[in-house]
């Protein structure tokens, strides 16, 4: 009984509705009859023409302004590229072009299906695969499983405030009432089937249907092409997040967490330590150069003490570390190397030696003509680093030394030395040059003994200026120094692990039965 009159009540509101909205409807062919009779229909029907123009054009003008405040791309040739992250290897900076070409020529066709959205995404990770592995014939499956379960672990993290900070009620709405609202989605259907009707019904009054369906077909096509621009922009920022997740986990950068990286200490620096192994790993400055060039000074002079021998017969003849605080910079390692060598086999210690540094000062006497073992090293070092395409060459700041013998002049005696002499000037543009490294990395510096250092301020900038990019390759030295590597006694201590855990899980049942 009670369902009878519950029913009774949506009837009788129902029937009320209609007695409101009947008369309402009478009054559109009324009204276009009282119009067509006082010969006003013409002048309705330009105002209603004209108010619909200014409508278009209200809509037009503020739909562009939100678009010139949203950073939306160009859809074909005036697309703004993103730049590749510095830190990245050579490889990583070629995948992320391939990521960048993708995301140019990506269509909104392709969101419109989950089946695409998911052969863009594996297209993406095809090509970072490729470029960060092109010897390898099956580089897909290039990565172990810590590493993909590292990455759908950031992924979450990434997620979870997405989710809270962009879609409406997105930490109040649980999973269940989402699915609900996902199921209602066939009530779509039916609201434009309705609306279809609506389109009929108001065609009682021709003028005003038409100038309305005008204005909604002129709204619509407005408001698809703001559509296809945000949905370009959306496949593009889609392609480039799945191109950096796949950057690092091809370039191997979740091998070791961040957590271990920050703790970790290299199995170089260890050995160069003799004392407080719980310290953080330092920047390493290599110190190199041929003997007589000074090398041992400045570890002195850049340290603000006597921390290097000098003045020894033969020169240092090991390399020696010296944990100091130099200006503008905590924590850092000098390494005073010995003299290079000429032969090959000295070339590739020293290249190798070079490879367990973040950043390179290189001592060259300006008053020594010969500078071809320099050039030698050099060369090797990059080649070194050009066969690790995972690594990242340190740079190199070069210490034009003995500057006051070049000019035959000894400082605070005859006058300070300029380093805007043209003798200077020339002498570095020559050394720039045969080294290859910027003219600003070269500075002309003094160390005469008994005497202030000349410039070695000016040494010290640049060395600071460096650090960010020696920084980039500290980490790349670090995640391949900490990197877990194949032994027998780490194999042997797994397999062990894993006999352990299925014997206590096995011990319970055997004694049961």
């Amino acid at each position: 009984m009670a369902v009878k009159g519950k029913a009774f009540l949506y009837l009788r509101g129902a029937m009320i509705f209609l007695a409101l909205l009947l008369p309402m409807l009478s009054l559109l062919p009324l009204g276009w009859l009282w119009l067509w009779e006082r010969g006003y229909a013409l002048y309705w029907l330009a105002a209603a023409f004209m108010l619909a123009v200014i409508g278009y054009g209200a809509q037009l003008f503020t739909l562009r302004r939100m678009l010139r405040q949203t950073p939306v791309e160009a859809p074909d040739e005036g697309t703004e590229t993103v730049a590749p992250d510095p830190s990245w290897t050579a490889r990583e900076q070629a995948a992320w072009t391939a990521v960048e070409s993708i995301a140019a020529g990506v269509r909104p066709s392709e969101l419109t299906d989950r089946d695409r959205v998911l052969n863009l995404g594996v297209r993406t990770i095809e090509a970072v695969a490729r470029q960060i592995h092109p010897e390898d014939r099956n580089p897909l499956w290039k990565f172990t499983i810590p590493e993909a379960l590292a990455l759908i672990e950031r992924v979450s993290a990434d997620l979870r405030p997405f989710v809270i900070d962009n879609i409406p009620l997105g930490d109040q709405l649980t999973v269940g009432q989402v699915l609900k609202i996902y199921g209602w989605r066939s009530a779509i259907g039916i609201a434009e089937k309705a609306y279809d009707i609506w389109r009929l019904i108001r065609l009682v009054n021709p003028v005003t249907a038409a100038a309305q369906e005008a204005r909604e077909q002129i709204t619509k096509h407005l408001y698809a092409n703001v559509r296809d621009q945000l949905a370009r922009q959306l496949a593009r920022a889609y392609v480039r997040e799945v191109g950096r997740a796949a950057i690092d986990l091809y370039g191997g950068r979740l091998r070791v967490s961040e957590a271990e990286l920050a703790g970790h200490v290299s199995a170089s620096t260890r050995r160069d330590r003799s004392q407080a192994l719980g310290r953080a790993e330092p920047l390493r400055i290599l110190i190199a150069g041929q003997a007589g060039a000074g090398k041992s000074s400045l570890v002195n002079a850049l340290s603000r003490e006597v921390r290097a021998v000098v003045d020894v017969p033969g020169g240092t003849r090991d390399f020696q570390a010296y944990e100091v605080e130099l200006e503008g910079l905590a924590g850092s390692m000098v390494i005073d190397s010995p003299r290079l060598g000429a032969t090959p086999k000295e070339q590739r210690t020293f290249a190798a030696k070079a490879g367990d540094s973040d950043l390179i000062v290189w001592a060259l006497a300006a008053d020594k003509a010969d500078a071809r073992i320099d050039l030698i090293a050099v060369s090797g070092i990059r080649n070194h680093f050009a066969k690790r395409p995972h690594r990242r060459q340190p740079p190199i700041v070069v210490a034009l030394t003995h500057i006051d013998k070049l000019l035959r002049r000894v400082p605070g005696e005859h006058g300070e030395i300029d380093a805007g002499d043209p003798m200077v000037v020339e002498m570095v543009r020559i050394v720039a040059e045969g080294l290859g490294v910027p003219k600003n990395d070269v500075v002309p510096v003094s160390l005469a003994p008994g005497r202030a250092p000349f410039n070695i301020e000016q040494l010290s900038m640049r060395i600071a200026a460096r650090v960010p990019e020696a920084r980039q390759a500290q980490l790349l030295r670090l995640m391949e120094d900490a990197a877990p590597r194949w032994s027998v006694r780490r194999l042997l201590g797994q397999a062990g692990n894993a006999a352990w855990s299925a014997a206590r899980s096995m011990t319970p049942t055997i004694f049961k039965n």
